[in-house]
């Protein structure tokens, strides 16, 4: 039986996920090679030994610069998770047009979820989490969490600039992206081939919704008012015709009345 050393240090932290010497030639070929090997024949199926050599290295320099695969792994997940949320990040804050703005964001968190390395890395850190617990967290932290924190800063300062009513900028933020995403990524994570709606019609759609529940015009206070003016409207209109239906009903039967008849 083979026995893991933890992920984990004492204090929550995780145990060597990073190389030893980040700047060095030799972590970098490292990091090269087991981003080549762990996304062409997923984590279960690369070695060290192959890493080692893919890279050119000895395994004793690669030990030195990494305890082990998970930490090695937990090392890509990091890199990776920057270098693409960095790539979506690259969005004018303070662009006046916000739908612009959430769309260039939601096309590019779109295709980085449903499709190359994005949706690869993905497969492989939910297939192994179960395993290793401090992957998952590594890569929630690294990845969405801050993919999380883009947008609702976007959202926070659209709001500061009475674009959109935001009460809760992380909340808001979760749910556009759980908008953006959609069926599509499920189906590339599944592997299935049913067909989906046009990607980009799918997204320019979601960002529309996103912005019909958050635009200032139609917060929902004022949606609220105007559906209760709007129903109050209508119960004193139809009080007022029965009351009309009413008197002419009485009018009509009153003696000399014409076409009264006793």
């Amino acid at each position: 039986m083979t026995i893991r050393p933890p992920l984990a240090a004492a204090d929550g932290t995780l145990r060597g996920a990073g190389p030893r010497d980040a700047g060095t030639d030799k972590a970098g070929r490292i990091l090269a090679a087991a981003h080549a090997m762990f996304l062409k024949h997923g984590y279960g199926a690369t070695s060290m030994d192959a890493i080692a050599r893919h890279a050119g290295v000895s395994k004793a320099t690669l030990y030195a610069h990494f305890e082990g695969k998970a930490q090695l792994f937990a090392a890509l997940i990091v890199t990776e998770c920057r270098r693409l949320s960095e790539l979506i990040g690259r969005r004018a804050f303070d662009e006046p047009d916000i739908r612009s703005t959430l769309l260039s964001v939601a096309r590019d968190f779109h295709d980085l979820m449903c499709s190359g390395e994005g949706l690869t890395m993905y497969r492989i850190v939910v297939a192994e989490a179960p395993r290793f617990p401090e992957l998952g967290r590594v890569f929630y932290d690294s990845g969405p969490n801050v993919m999380i924190g883009h947008v609702a800063a976007i959202l926070s300062r659209a709001a500061d600039r009475g674009l959109l009513h935001v009460p809760d900028p992380r909340t808001a933020s979760i749910q556009f992206i759980s908008l953006v995403r959609g069926e599509r990524h499920l189906l590339r994570v599944l592997d299935l081939s049913e067909a989906s709606p046009n990607p980009a019609a799918f997204v320019e759609a979601s960002v529309d919704l996103f912005l019909a529940g958050y635009r200032t015009d139609t917060k929902p206070d004022t949606i609220a008012d105007e559906t209760a003016d709007k129903a109050g409207a209508g119960a004193r209109s139809a009080v007022t015709t029965g009351n009309a239906i009413t008197a002419a009903d009485a009018a009509h039967r009153r003696p000399g009345a014409r076409g009264h008849r006793d």
